[in-house]
């Protein structure tokens, strides 16, 4: 049992003084056991324990050390790991306390009752901007609504009102840049031989549940392609509202405020929805599925950022950390193999693997420790996966015809007598990673007869760095709708990128499509080459 912080208050060294010897010593053994804890602890980082990168402060990453001189001061301290850092940990592989038991919970902010934004009843402004318009539309209304008779195209009409519309055009072979126009479009009204007059209504999605205060139709001021790059310098480019806006203006001299740009992303959220099915679906018939999943803040609300990664395809969802949600993607569907951490949720899989860069990383961490006995464990433990690891590379190249488990057979029967030697260890992150190797045996050891797979889940994390950097600039998303749109358009995004098509121009198609209420078009096609 540690000793807390109402002990520790307790204790100074009168009271240590007239302690007998017996109970001295046996104090003296437990504040060395908390000592060497606590300094095993002060020693993770990212190289030997489930730290994430960004937990760690730029003078303490590698390499720094080295484009230091002689004559140069010594190293700056290691400053305190803010606790917004450490929210991305493993929660399920840490096997360490991070706060004393009698120290209460921080209890989460109190929601303003302020909604954001606008306040109603506030003073406001339109426009002052005046565009010029370059082209004209009209929409015509192409039946009477009172008696369904088709009105003829040459039927005379009246413009009854209209709005502006700012987009960028198409690309011209040979030029470079961003052209923008301004079309004006003109809704008519046309009298029907009955002697009723129709009016031609700009189309408008009906109310959806799921996206109780996102609107979806035709009217808007930013056009498909601009909300397209909107999204693009939101989200890929990390850029705030307020910056967007500063660079449109800056750049292009188009004036926007930042309740449109808002608006304008929410709206490509709900106009993406329909893809989730069609990029699930090719998740689904992967061969392999690479999961990772990090923190991730909706206001005060802890839910977590998930993951799923295969060659040409992913797909982000926002939510609890529980098996419902990848239950929900992949349900029966999923035959290929899930790579991922040792979180116990993915153990629901039989067709799986582990990471074997997370269990190194955890075996750096013993061999680093302050008792000398466990660094040895894990110095002997981390040489020997060491070993299957350079094997398993090596016979990618040559396999030996004897297979590399017949060959390594000393070095496999060694690594389980270590682990089920300190699976009862009294050292409690010792005996969590021997446990960890045991229930997992099959799985992890599995390369060593398929040398051809993974070895690592390296795929999922190098997908999820992006956004996590997102997470430190914006702190999260503030409701679900807005989560729910961030983790469309980034799988969207994401996805274009991995088959090299352009994200901002296939998403003002989406936004297009979406608008006037037709099919989306489909997902980017699979480079040939690939």
């Amino acid at each position: 049992m540690h000793l807390r912080k109402h002990d520790l208050l307790q204790m100074d060294a009168e009271w240590l003084k007239k302690l007998p010897a017996a109970r001295l010593l046996e104090v003296s053994i437990r504040l060395l056991d908390d000592v060497k804890e606590l300094q095993d602890r002060l020693n993770q980082n990212p190289a030997n324990s489930s730290r994430p990168p960004t937990s760690q402060v730029p003078w303490e990453k590698p390499g720094t050390g080295e484009e230091e001189d002689e004559g140069m001061p010594a190293k700056r301290p290691p400053a305190k790991v803010p606790e917004a850092a450490t929210e991305a940990m493993d929660t399920a592989d840490s096997t360490e306390e991070t706060v004393p038991q009698d120290v209460p919970p921080r209890l989460p902010p109190k929601a303003s009752e302020r909604k954001p934004g606008k306040q109603p009843g506030s003073q406001g402004h339109g426009r002052t901007q005046q565009l010029t318009v370059t082209d004209t539309c009209e929409h015509r209304p192409a039946c009477c609504a009172a008696c369904g008779l088709t009105l003829a195209t040459d039927t005379p009409s009246q413009a009854y009102t209209a709005w502006d519309e700012v987009n960028i055009a198409p690309p011209v072979d040979g030029q470079i840049g961003l052209i923008f126009r301004v079309t004006r479009h003109q809704m008519l009204e046309v009298s029907c031989p009955c002697g009723h007059t129709t009016r031609a209504l700009p189309w408008r999605a009906p109310a959806d549940s799921l996206w109780d205060r996102v609107g979806l139709g035709e009217w808007r001021l930013v056009g498909p392609q601009l909300a397209g790059v909107i999204v693009f310098l939101a989200l890929r480019m990390h850029l705030s509202r307020r910056r967007i806006r500063e660079l449109l203006k800056e750049l292009f001299g188009l004036l926007l405020s930042i309740g449109v740009i808002d608006e304008t992303i929410r709206e490509a959220g709900r106009a993406s929805y329909p893809l989730e099915d069609a990029l699930v679906s090719e998740v689904r018939q992967a061969a392999e599925l690479f999961v990772d999943e990090t923190s991730w803040r909706e206001r005060a609300q802890l839910l977590w950022l998930w993951a799923l990664v295969t060659t040409h395809t992913v797909v982000f969802f926002i939510g609890y950390r529980t098996a419902e949600i990848l239950q929900n993607a992949l349900q029966d569907g999923f035959d290929g193999r899930l790579i991922s951490d040792g979180y116990r949720v993915y153990r629901a899989w039989e067709n799986r693997l582990r990471c074997w860069a997370h269990l190194m990383r955890k075996l750096r961490g013993l061999a680093e420790s302050s008792d000398a006995r466990v660094a040895g464990v894990g110095k002997e433990m981390e040489g020997l996966m060491k070993t299957l690891m350079a094997a398993i590379y090596a016979a990618r190249i040559d396999p030996p015809p004897e297979g590399l488990r017949i060959r390594y057979a000393a070095a496999i029967e060694r690594l389980r007598q270590l682990c089920e030697a300190h699976q009862a260890d009294d050292h409690k992150v010792l005996g969590s990673v021997a446990r960890e190797f045991l229930y997992d045996w099959k799985v992890i050891l599995r390369p060593v007869d398929e040398p051809h797979l993974s070895l690592t889940n390296n795929a999922a994390e190098q997908a999820l760095r992006h956004w996590v950097i997102a997470r430190y600039l914006s702190h999260g998303t503030r409701s679900e709708e807005g989560s729910r749109a961030f983790a469309l358009l980034a799988s969207v995004i994401e996805t274009c990128r991995r088959r090299e098509a352009c994200a901002w121009r296939y998403l003002g198609t989406v936004i297009e499509a979406a608008r006037k209420g037709l099919d989306l078009p489909a997902l980017p096609a699979i480079p040939v080459a690939a």
